[in-house]
């Protein structure tokens, strides 16, 4: 039954990014103390690509990569907007909220596509 209704919320947020005003910006606000994502490229998943996780003053805060379905997992972040660079994707702001955290929100997730907004995927309680 999660699974549906990750998949559901999934489709939502597909589907809202395609409606962002300006896909350029490639941004999202997110809760938690963790950056979970996926990538895609050319309706592909963007395999084994290196990543690199920058603080708000450009000193490095991760370094790593996609796996075999272009998703990747960087844990144990503090409240900050980082930089992420994503080799054969490009760059993009996430800014970790704590203001968020006070939501029932207890699943975040960031889709990373070619040409469109950020989706950011939430699964409430």
């Amino acid at each position: 039954m999660r699974w549906i209704a990750i998949t559901l919320v999934f489709v939502t947020s597909v589907c809202y990014a395609n409606q962002c005003p300006d896909p350029r910006l490639q941004q999202a606000v997110i809760g938690g103390d963790t950056i979970d994502g996926s990538v895609r490229l050319h309706h592909k998943p963007l395999k084994f690509a290196q990543l690199r996780l920058f603080f708000s003053n450009g000193k490095p805060a991760w370094v790593g990569t996609t796996d075999k379905d272009g998703r990747f997992h960087i844990r144990q972040l503090r409240p900050d907007t980082y930089r992420l660079d994503l080799r054969g994707w490009g760059s993009t702001t996430i800014r970790i909220s704590p203001d968020l955290n006070k939501l029932p929100t207890f699943f975040y997730s960031v889709q990373l596509m070619e040409g469109e907004c950020i989706g950011t995927t939430t699964v409430t309680n």
